[in-house]
C-alpha cells in the first residue's frame, strides 16, 4: 500500500474541510473571475514505478489529482467559486500500457483489466476558488471532500463485481460467448486487487440547495445521493431485470449483485435502491452515467449516459448515435422519487469534431450537462480536444419510459435505429451554443474537458480530467464571459 499516503492525506482534509465547505455562505458583490485559463497540479502520493513479474520497470512516474471530472456552482456562493470532483481515481487499461507511463505494450501479458496504481484513493469532491495573484489567474482549493459509506469509511474507486452477460444478446445459445460485465483490478506490479461493490467512478455532480449531493456514476450505471459531509445516503441502480444469462445460467441482476453482494464481494454497505430502468445495465464498459444537473428549485434530476448502450452488443454501441436521457423527481428532502422520462438524444457525427480527425462513432461521447440560472439545459458533447455545448429542447420529444425500446427482447433495438421518424421516435431537438474550436481555441490542448459549472446568466467555467498526469500534470479550468441558454 505504498500509495496510501495520497490518499490519507485527501482523508485527513476532509473533515474540516467538510465543515469549511458547508459552512460557506453566500457573498454578494464578489465578481466572477476574469475570462482566461486557470490550472493547478497537486502531487498524489510519490512516483510510481510499475513492475511485472517479466522484469520490466517503468520509469518513475508522478501522479496528480484530477479535480476536473466534474463541475458545479452553487448560488448561494460567490460567483468565483464553484465545486468539482473526481472519478474513480488513477488507472491504466491494460489494452493501453504500451503508451506513457508503462511504455511496455506487454506489460500485462494475458492479463485483461485495469491497473490501478493508488488503489487507495477515495473519490472525492473539491471547492475551488478562482482568482487573480500577481497579476496571474489562480486557482486555489479551499477545500476536500472524501466519500464514505454509512459508517464513515472510504468507498475507494475499485471495480464493482458484476454478473457476464451474451456477447450479443441476439445469439445465446450454449455454444455462444458472454463478455465480462466488469474489469479486473490490479497494483502497479500486477497483483490482484479484490472486487469491491461500494466502489464508484463518479463522473458527474449537482448540489442541491440542501447542500447535499448527486452523481452520476458509470460501474452500475447508477445516480448518487451524497450528504453535505460526504456520505453515501443512496445509490440508485438499474431494476432487477429478472434475467439469467442463457449461456451460463447465472443471473445477470446488477441490482442483486451490488445490493446482496457475490461470491467475491460483499454487499455494498450503504443503501442501495434498484429504480432505474433496467435496459440501462446494458452500458458499455465505461460509458455509464456520466451526466446529471439538477433543476434551480431543486426537485427535477436530469441525467444522460456517455454512450449508446451495447444493445444487442458492443458492435452495435460503436456505431449508434441514439443515447438515453432521462428525467427524476426528487422528493422534498433530496432523495430519489422516480424516473419520470426516458428520451433520446442523437449525437454528432465525428467529423464534425475538427480538432480531433476522428471517423470513429464511439469516440462521440457525453461528459457532462448543467441548468442555466434561466434553467435551460446544456449538454456538453465531445471528442477529446474539440467540446461542444448544446442547449436541450424537451417539448416536442418522445418520451420511451416503459415502452417497447425498455425492452431488451426489442430487437432492432432503439440503439440500431437510424432513422427515428420511422421507428415512432422524436428525438430532443438541440441547438449549438458554443464550441471550443472556434470559441476557445486554448480549451482544445491538452483536451479532455469533462466539468461543467454556470456562475451566473453570463459567466461559466469549463473543467478537464486530467486523468491523474496522464493527460496533463495540470487540471485547467477555463473562465468563459458569454451568455448561453437565455
Amino acid at each position: 500500500m505504498r500509495f496510501m499516503s495520497g490518499s490519507l492525506r485527501l482523508l485527513a482534509l476532509s473533515a474540516a474541510a467538510a465543515l469549511s465547505l458547508t459552512a460557506c455562505g453566500g457573498s454578494d458583490g464578489v465578481p466572477p473571475p476574469s475570462a482566461g485559463t486557470y490550472s493547478i497540479a497537486t502531487h498524489l502520493g510519490q512516483p510510481v514505478v510499475f513492475k511485472n513479474s517479466a522484469g520490466y520497470e517503468s520509469q518513475p512516474f508522478q501522479m496528480t489529482i484530477g479535480y476536473g471530472s466534474a463541475a458545479f456552482h452553487d448560488p448561494k456562493d460567490a460567483a468565483n467559486v464553484l465545486f468539482t470532483a473526481s472519478d474513480r481515481g488513477p488507472n491504466i487499461d491494460c489494452e493501453d500500457v504500451g503508451d506513457y507511463p508503462i511504455d511496455n505494450k506487454d506489460f500485462c501479458g494475458n492479463l485483461a483489466g485495469k491497473i490501478f496504481p493508488d488503489p487507495g484513493f477515495d473519490p472525492s469532491i473539491y471547492k475551488f476558488q478562482l482568482g487573480q495573484s500577481g497579476g496571474q489567474n489562480v486557482a486555489t482549493l479551499l477545500g476536500t471532500i472524501a466519500l464514505t459509506d454509512k459508517n464513515g469509511k472510504p468507498i475507494t474507486g475499485l471495480s464493482n463485481d458484476l454478473p457476464d452477460r451474451p456477447k450479443d444478446l441476439t445469439r445465446v445459445a450454449a455454444t455462444d460467448s458472454s463478455v465480462a460485465n466488469t474489469e479486473n483490478a490490479y497494483t502497479s506490479d500486477l497483483q490482484p486487487l479484490p472486487f469491491n461493490q461500494n466502489g464508484l467512478d463518479t463522473e458527474a455532480m449537482a448540489r442541491l440547495p440542501d447542500g447535499s449531493f448527486w452523481f452520476g456514476e458509470e460501474y452500475a450505471p447508477s445516480l448518487v445521493h451524497v450528504s453535505a459531509s460526504g456520505q453515501v445516503l443512496e445509490r440508485v441502480v438499474p431494476a432487477d431485470s429478472g434475467v439469467t444469462n442463457p449461456i451460463t445460467g447465472k443471473s445477470m441482476s446488477v441490482c442483486d449483485a451490488l445490493k446482496n453482494g457475490t461470491a467475491n464481494a460483499a454487499a455494498a454497505s450503504y443503501s442501495v435502491n434498484c429504480a432505474l430502468p433496467a435496459i440501462l445495465d446494458l452500458r458499455s464498459l465505461n460509458r455509464g452515467i456520466e451526466n446529471i444537473a439538477v433543476s434551480p428549485d431543486g426537485r427535477t434530476l436530469y441525467f444522460a449516459l456517455q454512450s449508446p448502450l451495447a444493445n444487442p452488443s458492443k458492435d452495435a454501441y460503436k456505431i449508434s448515435r441514439n443515447v438515453r436521457m432521462a428525467t427524476v423527481s426528487l422528493n422534498p428532502d433530496g432523495s430519489f422519487g422516480k424516473v419520470t422520462g426516458e428520451y433520446v438524444y442523437v449525437l454528432d457525427t465525428p467529423d464534425t469534431f475538427a480538432p480531433d480527425v476522428s471517423t470513429k462513432q464511439n469516440d462521440v461521447k457525453l461528459s457532462e450537462m448543467s441548468v442555466t440560472p434561466a434553467g435551460k439545459l446544456i449538454q456538453l458533447e465531445r471528442i477529446s480536444k474539440d467540446t461542444k455545448l448544446y442547449q436541450v429542447d424537451w417539448s416536442r420529444a418522445t418520451n420511451l419510459l416503459g415502452s417497447k425500446w425498455d425492452d431488451r427482447a426489442t430487437q432492432p433495438s432503439l440503439e440500431q435505429q437510424t432513422d427515428l421518424a420511422a421507428a415512432g421516435v422524436v428525438p430532443l431537438s438541440k441547438t449549438l451554443v458554443y464550441n471550443t474550436a472556434t470559441d476557445n481555441p486554448a480549451a482544445t490542448s491538452p483536451g479532455k474537458v469533462e466539468g461543467l459549472a454556470f456562475l451566473d446568466a453570463s459567466h461559466f467555467v469549463l473543467t478537464t480530467d486530467n486523468d491523474f498526469g496522464l493527460v496533463s500534470p495540470q487540471t485547467f479550468f477555463y473562465a468563459a464571459n458569454q451568455a448561453i441558454g437565455q
